[in-house]
């Protein structure tokens, strides 16, 4: 009988770094437990729960609209970054959709009517899931 300890992988996401230190803690008293990771250059980051159904389709379908509808300084593929050892499961791309504040109108309002949403409903609830 193998008796090696199993895990079973929930999610995958290439965060762009070495990750040094992670722990899990409440950011709000009261509030749902996240994972707080480190990065070998000191960078700090969030694996945080949705709780709804609909903030996970939401999101899901805002990152598709931003993959493919928002212009990339860099030129670079987010899903293809994301996915660099392997595809992204299960997880969102936070900083794809915060992106979506720092387009210009035009384009914001070209990414909510995909959405069927107002581009202050798109904004109001990212400033929900960012404070909650």
């Amino acid at each position: 009988e193998d008796t090696t300890p199993k895990l079973d992988m929930l999610c995958h996401y290439h965060v762009g770094e070495v990750v040094t230190g992670m722990t899990r803690a409440s950011l709000v008293a009261g509030g749902a437990e996240v994972l707080i990771y480190v990065t070998v250059t000191g960078r700090i980051g969030a694996l945080v729960p949705f709780i709804s159904r609909d903030d996970i389709e939401f999101f899901t379908l805002l990152e598709g609209c931003m993959r493919t509808d928002a212009p990339r300084p860099t030129g670079r593929e987010p899903q293809a970054y994301r996915s660099y050892y392997a595809p992204i499961k299960h997880v969102v791309d936070g900083e794809l959709c915060e992106s979506f504040t720092k387009l210009s109108y035009e384009e914001q309002k070209k990414i909510a009517d995909k959405l069927d949403r107002t581009v202050d409903e798109v904004a109001k609830n990212l400033e929900r899931v960012r404070h909650s």
